[in-house]
């Protein structure tokens, strides 16, 4: 059961994240909203991962929380990249491009994770 709650999450809820940080229009203030987001997400993550290594394994919300904002970094970096592809080239069949390979994107820690449980079995 928790497997599947985990694949719902990271291939429904990651797209749609990555959707969310990918509005319409590219400026300037929408890549330091984007680069704030990545960076505190990415900081949150490994000060949990690595600040309360004594609880990381052993807590799961310590745990779950690392995990969930270190790919919520993940995410932003793949917007990132996205949005700065869009910004070279704006027409319509980039942003679709950049959309999918963005969504596809957010959905590799699931094959992490899955690789992971079949080597421990």
């Amino acid at each position: 059961m928790s497997l599947l709650i985990l694949f719902l999450i990271v291939f429904v809820g990651g797209p749609l994240a990555f959707r969310a940080l990918t509005p319409g229009r590219t400026s300037a203030a929408a890549f330091r909203r984007l680069a704030f987001f990545t960076a505190v997400c990415a900081a949150t993550g490994l000060t949990l991962r690595y600040g309360f290594a004594d609880l990381w394994g052993q807590n799961l919300l310590v745990t779950g929380a690392g995990i969930a904002f270190i790919w919520g970094g993940w995410i932003g970096v793949l917007a990132y990249g996205a949005q700065a592809l869009r910004r070279m080239e704006p027409g319509i069949r980039m942003r679709r491009w950049t959309g999918v390979m963005g969504s596809v994107g957010t959905t590799v820690p699931w094959f992490g994770l899955a690789s992971a449980s079949l080597l421990a079995s």
